[in-house]
């Protein structure tokens, strides 16, 4: 029987940044959250806190759903 993969991060944050034309500054000061913390989001070393999802889906004009599917 096979463990789920838990996955870490948020995977789809990358590529939903980039399709804004957002850099990694530009989103860090649109959400007031430090620019390492958001690379860490996108790179796995660090699990998003609630409200980093709904400050993040509402900068990005994604559903919350959006970033964790």
């Amino acid at each position: 029987m096979k463990t789920p993969v838990k996955v870490h991060g948020i995977p789809k944050l990358r590529i939903l940044r980039q399709r804004r034309g957002l850099s990694l500054g530009q989103l860090a000061t649109l959400t007031g959250m430090r620019r390492d913390t958001i690379t860490h989001l996108e790179n796995g070393s660090e699990d998003p806190q609630p409200y980093h999802l709904r400050l993040l889906a509402r900068i990005l004009e994604v559903p919350t759903l959006d970033l964790v599917s």
